[in-house]
């Protein structure tokens, strides 16, 4: 059983030790881009990881992952990736830290992350991993930036980086107790994709097949009208916009943006936006082109653009009818294109009945994510704490 017990003192723990990153590490190296040695992308193949493939929170994007052939991850042979490796940006975003498991492999990587391997007699690696990706280390990695083109360090910088090192079992403990937290979070987000490729599935057999055999017979089902889609949207006015400089790390209406984390911070005024899941309002990003539910009242940034059902026809059908159906092709407003689109819509009570039916999905889906919030807010009050020796934890 494990237990928390708070040290009585801020100073160091005994048996603690001071070590830098490399006095611990069997290898700090880095990659680079596969062209720029005879190689090339791929449409599949070898995971190619970059660092806008890994979330603030320290989790993968797979769906941001390039590339490349076996010839090419051989010629890039002393960056390939290994289960247990800590991937670590050392340019752009400065910080930006995940942990490798078997399901990212096999895998490399470029110039802009560094792979820190343990040795594993000295240190664990998961261990490692939250000692580095606290605040504090963030921001010490961060005073280190060295302005060029973007912001970058370097290797021997990393290398350098001061950590604090209880025994192996004490940092197995620490771990796994960290870790307890991001499982569920992770068990929570597979939950949660089920449960929304359940209600893509009933979309998909209510709405997409029985258009499909129409098209053989070149008439819809009886009561089906193609329609445009601002027929049966309607924009919603987002309010005071809000941008970098006014954002809060912490506050009660989340500020959404259109990077695929999905906000850049909090404010504590009214919120530009109401939401909740009677009552979901759907969010286009205008350059990016990701589509969000929201059950919760936000703010948004420039080019973040919510909308709701409109005419009777119920949001949670328009969410699923229009999710994902333009792309980005490249930086520039796609709204305008949005607009354009063309649907065969089903008469309004097939739709209110579909948004009934898959409801529940939907709650359960906020419940988890409502969750994940609590649980990693915990997780991150505790890992300074942890990673200090300020609390301790103990069999």
């Amino acid at each position: 059983m494990i237990f928390f017990s708070m040290s009585k003192t801020n100073l160091k723990p005994k048996n603690w030790r001071k070590v830098k990153l490399g006095e611990v590490t069997a290898l700090i190296t880095k990659g680079t881009t596969p062209t720029t040695i005879g190689g090339n992308f791929t449409d599949k193949g070898i995971n190619f990881i970059k660092v806008e493939s890994i979330t603030e929170e320290g989790r993968f994007f797979p769906n941001k992952f390039d590339y490349i052939n076996e010839n090419t991850n051989s010629l890039l042979k002393r960056s390939i990736i290994e289960e247990n490796d800590i991937l670590y940006s050392i340019a752009g975003s400065i910080g930006r830290i995940a942990f490798v498991t078997k399901n990212e492999l096999p895998a490399n990587t470029n110039q802009a992350l560094a792979i820190i391997r343990l040795n594993t007699e000295k240190a664990y690696p998961k261990y490692l991993f939250y000692a580095l990706s606290t605040h504090l280390q963030r921001t010490l990695a961060n005073n280190l930036v060295a302005q060029s083109v973007q912001a970058n360090i370097n290797l021997k910088q990393v290398s350098e980086f001061e950590v604090l090192l209880p025994d192996l079992n004490e940092q197995k403990r620490i771990a796994k107790t960290l870790s307890a937290f991001d499982d569920k979070i992770e068990l929570n987000n597979k939950i949660n994709q089920a449960l929304e490729q359940i209600a893509q599935a009933i979309f998909k057999e209510w709405f997409v097949l029985p258009c499909k055999a129409s098209v053989y017979g070149g008439k819809l089902p009886e009561g089906w009208k193609m329609r445009k889609i601002t027929e049966i949207i309607k924009r919603l006015p987002v309010g005071k916009k809000y941008d970098n400089k006014n954002a809060l790390a912490k506050g009660k209406i989340p500020i959404l943006d259109q990077g695929q984390s999905g906000f850049i911070g909090f404010h504590n005024g009214e919120p530009g936006v109401k939401a909740t899941i009677k009552n979901p309002v759907i969010v286009f990003t205008n350059h990016t082109c990701y589509y969000r539910l929201l059950t919760q009242n936000f703010s948004c940034i420039q080019n973040v653009l919510p909308y709701i059902g409109n005419n009777s026809y119920p949001t949670l059908f328009i969410y699923f009818l229009t999710k994902g159906k333009i792309k980005m092709q490249e930086y520039k407003g796609h709204w305008p294109e949005f607009e354009e689109q063309v649907f065969a819509i089903p008469p309004i009570d097939l739709a209110e009945k579909f948004s009934d039916s898959i409801q529940s999905l939907i709650k359960k889906i906020v419940i988890n994510e409502n969750e994940n919030k609590k649980l990693l807010s915990l997780r991150n009050l505790l890992l300074p704490k942890l990673m200090s020796g300020k609390i301790r934890v103990k069999l």
